[in-house]
Parts: C-alpha cells; sequence; structure tokens
C-alpha cells in the first residue's frame, strides 16, 4: 500500500509565538530604537559643538573681538562727555532682575531702574509729531510744514490762544520754551568730545539703549526748532540746533546694529534741517564750512564691522548663559534667530528630551556666528562700497545645522540696506551743503560736481551702491540744481520720488 502523499496530510500551523515572546521581541525593539536615537542625538550634538567652537576659532582668526573689553567704549572724564549729563544719569542706573521666561523675554532677565522718579522729566518732554500721510510727498529731505505743526499744537493744547499773533516759527519756539534751562545745558555740552552712555551691566540683549526713545524725543525737538529758527532767518540758531542734533545721533551705548539703525534715524532727522537751511540760504561760507566738517565725521558703513562684532559677542554671550541656566528657556526661543519673536512649541517643550534644547543652542549660535561673519567679510573687502553687486544672500553651508538659524540672514541684510540709505543721504547733503558755498563765492552753482574738490571737498562722495558719481544736473540758469541718488533700485528714474517704496525710487534733493 502507497503512503500517503505530503499535500494530502492535514496541514499543522506553526505554532504562534507565546505573548511573552512577543514582550520580549517588543522589548528589543524598543531598546535598539532608543539606543540608535540616543547614538543620533549624541552624535549630532557632538557634531553641533564642533561647528561651533570652530566658527568661534574663525572669528577669533579673523579679527573679530573675543572680550568686550575690546569694542566697548573707554571711560572718559564727565566734562568731556556729552553723554555725562545729570538728566542723562537716572536711565543709566539699572540692575538686572530675573523674570519668568516667555517668547518676548526669552532669558528670563529684565531690566530694574534705580531712579525712576529721577527718568520723568525726561521721558515726559514730547516733540510734535503729526502721524499718518504719505511717504510719496514726505521724502527724506522734507518734512511738515509749520503751520500744520502749529494747528498740532494748538489741538495738543501746548499753544494758548493768546498766540494768535505769532508767527508760525516763533509759536514753535514758543510750545518748547519751558525747556529752558534744560536746553541751554544741551546746547553748552554740544561742544563735548564724547557722547557716550555708560551702563554699568554687562550687554546682555540685543536692545537699544534706555535712552533710545528720549534721545529720539530730543532730536525731533532739535529738528523743529532749529526749522522755526530757519523760518525767521535766524542761521546762527538754526546751526547750533543741528549741531545739538548730531550731537545727540551720536549718543551710543553698546556697540550693535539695533544702536547703529537708531542713530541712522536721527540722522536721517536732520535732514530736512540741511535741506531748507540751503535751501533757504540762512548760512554763510565759514557755518557751512563748520556744518561740513560735523556732517563728514560721519561714517556709517564704517561702524558696521564693529556692530557686528557686537552681535557676535551677543550671540556667544546668549550661549554662555543660557547653557549655564540649565535650560531653563523655553525651546521656541532658541528656534527663533536674534531680534525676533519665535511662537511657543509648548507640545515640543514637554516632550524633547534636555539634549535637543543644547544641540538647538548650539545650532543657532553657529548660525548667527557664521551669517555675522559672512558680512564682516563682504564689508571688509576693498569694493565694500559696490554694495549693490555685493548684497547677496549668505550662503551658508548646506544642512540641518543652520535650519533655525537661515532667517538671520535677511534680517542683519535689512540693516545694512537701511544703513547704507542713511549714509548716501549724508553723502547728498555734504555734496549739496559744498555746492552752497560754491554759490555764495561765485554766484551760481558749478556745470559739474568735480569743481567741489579739493576747495570744498577733499573729494566727492560717490554712491555707496556701486561706486559712480551721485546724479547731478542744473537748473534755473545754474540758480538750481537737482542731486539724486538712484538708490538701492539702480536705474535713473529721472529723478522720480515714490518713497513709499524706499528701496524702489531715486532719492533726491531738489534746490529751488
Amino acid at each position: 500500500m502507497d503512503a500517503p502523499h505530503a499535500d494530502s496530510l492535514p496541514q499543522t500551523a506553526p505554532p504562534s509565538p507565546s505573548p511573552r515572546k512577543w514582550l520580549r521581541r517588543i522589548g528589543w525593539i524598543l531598546v535598539w530604537s532608543a539606543t540608535t536615537l540616543f547614538l543620533a542625538i549624541s552624535l549630532f550634538d557632538a557634531y553641533c559643538i564642533h561647528r561651533y567652537e570652530a566658527s568661534v576659532a574663525k572669528a577669533k582668526a579673523a579679527g573679530m573681538p573675543d572680550s568686550w573689553g575690546e569694542i566697548l567704549p573707554k571711560p572718559v572724564a564727565d566734562a568731556d562727555n556729552f553723554g555725562a549729563l545729570e538728566e542723562f544719569k537716572p536711565f543709566l542706573a539699572v540692575e538686572e532682575v530675573p523674570c519668568p521666561p516667555s517668547n518676548h523675554n526669552p532669558l528670563g532677565r529684565k531690566l530694574k531702574y534705580l531712579d525712576e522718579s529721577g527718568m520723568e522729566a525726561l521721558k515726559n518732554i514730547r516733540p510734535l509729531r503729526i502721524t499718518g500721510g504719505s511717504l510719496k510727498s514726505l521724502g527724506p529731505f522734507e518734512a511738515r510744514s509749520l503751520k500744520d505743526l502749529r494747528k498740532k499744537a494748538v489741538e495738543d493744547e501746548r499753544l494758548n490762544s493768546d498766540s494768535s499773533n505769532l508767527s508760525d516759527s516763533d509759536a514753535i519756539l514758543k510750545v518748547f520754551a519751558g525747556l529752558e534751562p534744560f536746553w541751554s545745558r544741551l546746547l553748552a555740552a554740544k561742544q563735548r568730545t564724547h557722547a557716550i552712555l555708560y551702563l554699568p551691566l554687562k550687554p546682555s540683549l540685543v536692545t537699544p539703549s534706555s535712552m533710545a526713545s528720549p534721545s529720539l524725543n530730543l532730536a525731533h525737538i532739535a529738528q523743529l526748532k532749529a526749522r522755526a529758527f530757519i523760518s525767521a532767518n535766524r542761521g546762527t540758531d538754526a546751526l547750533e540746533e543741528s549741531l545739538l542734533l548730531l550731537k545727540i545721533a551720536d549718543l551710543r551705548a553698546f556697540p550693535s546694529l539695533i544702536e547703529n539703525l537708531v542713530r541712522t534715524t536721527k540722522i536721517g532727522i536732520l535732514m530736512p534741517v540741511l535741506f531748507e537751511g540751503i535751501s533757504q540760504h540762512v548760512w554763510s561760507d565759514s557755518q557751512l564750512a563748520t556744518l561740513e566738517k560735523s556732517i563728514a565725521s560721519y561714517d556709517l558703513l564704517s561702524d558696521l564691522k564693529q556692530d557686528l562684532g557686537g552681535e557676535a559677542l551677543y550671540a556667544r554671550g546668549l550661549k554662555e548663559m543660557l547653557h549655564s541656566s540649565s535650560m531653563n528657556v523655553p525651546i521656541f526661543a532658541l528656534m527663533s534667530p536674534v531680534g525676533e519673536q519665535g511662537s511657543s512649541f509648548s507640545g515640543a517643550e514637554k516632550l524633547l528630551p534636555s539634549v535637543i534644547p543644547r544641540t538647538l543652542l548650539n545650532i543657532r549660535c553657529t548660525g548667527s556666528l557664521e551669517t555675522i561673519f559672512h558680512w564682516v567679510e563682504l564689508l571688509s573687502r576693498k569694493d565694500a562700497r559696490h554694495l549693490r553687486e555685493l548684497m547677496k544672500q549668505p550662503e551658508l553651508h548646506w544642512g540641518p545645522l543652520n535650519s533655525f538659524a537661515g532667517s538671520l540672514a535677511p534680517a542683519i541684510g535689512g540693516v545694512i540696506k537701511t544703513i547704507a540709505r542713511g549714509q548716501t543721504l549724508l553723502n547728498i547733503a555734504r555734496v549739496a551743503v559744498a555746492l552752497e558755498r560754491h554759490r555764495l563765492r561765485h554766484g551760481s552753482f558749478p556745470p559739474t560736481l568735480n569743481a567741489l574738490a579739493p576747495d570744498y571737498l577733499p573729494s566727492i562722495p560717490t554712491e555707496v551702491f556701486d561706486g559712480a558719481p551721485l546724479h547731478y544736473a542744473l537748473k534755473d540758469k545754474a540758480q538750481g540744481f537737482m542731486l539724486y541718488s538712484t538708490g538701492w533700485k539702480g536705474t535713473d528714474d529721472g529723478r522720480a520720488m515714490d518713497y513709499s517704496k524706499p528701496n524702489e525710487t531715486n532719492w533726491t534733493w531738489s534746490s529751488p
């Protein structure tokens, strides 16, 4: 009898793993997964630490500052320092106190002012401002009329009804008559060589000094008083207010981009004064020479390298402070670039282990240092004043290390663009002053800008964007002129101005 075929035999299923074996398998998978993840995180963390240390070494080798002592202003005698006025000192008497970390304050620190009552007088000084209106009609060399400002003062009850018999200029001056004798002390102190605000703290946050807002108000008031004096044909008084405004613009504490932006803003406040004073011919040749000398002392682009060095020290100091705080900082604070608000990732904060924040911290600070170093190299080049070609997006190394810090590049680029615009306006103003000096001596404006050197200017300022000459054209039989920059756009639009798009317009000084 034949043996039964194997296919005809009943099939028996293999024994299934016992529940205990399934548990062991799952356990081993979890162990290996956790081990692999731990090794991957540890290796990536080590790599991030190495990249950060390499970035610091690269910055040192390039001559960037290694400590705040290298770039903080050195002490000077109070008698030589405009920033040592008694009215300023309450803003400098501060200490740092802890507070709960948040997306607005990731470091968990805030400034406590030790003499808040002493700050009130300066904080309560208000200029006259009219908000709204189109920038198309209010470019860098224009401002609200004194008549409009006077109307605003009446609406704000800063002028009494008995001022109706006053001229617009006298009315504006009366608004600020109550500032004496403080304003007299400001005018006298503007002769001091330095304008340094010494804070008793090591820089820890990328913020402007506490004097930024009050000093901006003072700059606005100096502008209004200077314009009132120009309207009244009081050139000497207008010059004194203009020089005071320049000294107020000098007030600086820590080297940083935001301080440079505040300074650039103050210089922009001066531009309408220069335009009106020159257009109305209120200054003599010697007065204009004094004014040009003060304007020429500003080189906003040259200051950028030191400011970027300060930003690099902020990034390094931030890492040290957060690392020493046992990482008691929200993760979103580490994922947002310097100067920008992050969003809260509360779920991630609860789930991610403590090594992740440390890794993010190294990523953030490394990306910041490498981005800053790129701009330092760019601004240190011999052709650094040809910014239009050089201002390209920094190309950081590819990889996850840069994923959280990449947005810092356009932020710094935008600041540099604003400061370059401020320097361009200064260059235009210097040339306009020299043109007015030529008119005073010869009765007309010169046919070309080359006629201004070397008698009125040691050399003719050029476009900071491409090194080309500023555009210049005579009008009204050489009794007026058009002086303009093509700006970031780089095309000559026939002096067309649209200041609602400052990076896409010509910046024009049109003398009557």
